[in-house]
């Protein structure tokens, strides 16, 4: 695999939240943020990607997802994650395991490395698909 830094990209952070106020402070900050909100059924989030420099900021709805919910009553709303867009999905989860740290939720589009192997915090990886990236979701709002 290349070590090159152009296989890989920061593509978003997921903030979790229980209602639109982190939103709004976003848009109060940011000026208007837009962007349509899905629904994930696969995940059991709804999910909201707004554009900002370059990247998204993504806000993570529980819908369904206990483990969000349980989240949320731990820690409150907040930052949850980040995430870089690669090239080869495989072969940086294969990368990660070998280097140590621990690969969860691994899915075809996605995987986790677990916060308790990369210094606290929760890294996702999600592989460039193209044109129909959000194959999997539905919008539910605009």
């Amino acid at each position: 695999m290349s070590d090159s830094k152009e296989d890989i990209k920061f593509h978003h952070v997921g903030i979790v939240v229980n209602s639109d106020a982190i939103k709004e402070l976003l848009n109060s900050f940011f000026g208007e943020l837009k962007g349509p909100t899905w629904y994930n059924e696969i995940q059991g989030v709804d999910v909201t990607f707004l554009p900002l420099g370059g990247a998204f900021l993504e806000l993570i709805y529980p819908h369904g997802n206990e483990t969000i919910e349980r989240y949320l009553e731990k820690h409150g709303e907040g930052i949850h994650h980040f995430c870089f867009e690669v090239k080869d999905l495989d072969e940086w989860a294969k990368k990660c395991e070998k280097m140590g740290f621990k690969v969860v939720s691994r899915d075809h589009r996605c995987f986790f490395i677990h916060p308790k192997s990369f210094g606290g915090i929760l890294i996702e990886f999600v592989g460039y698909l193209g044109q129909d990236e959000m194959k999997e979701i539905s919008i539910i709002e605009e």
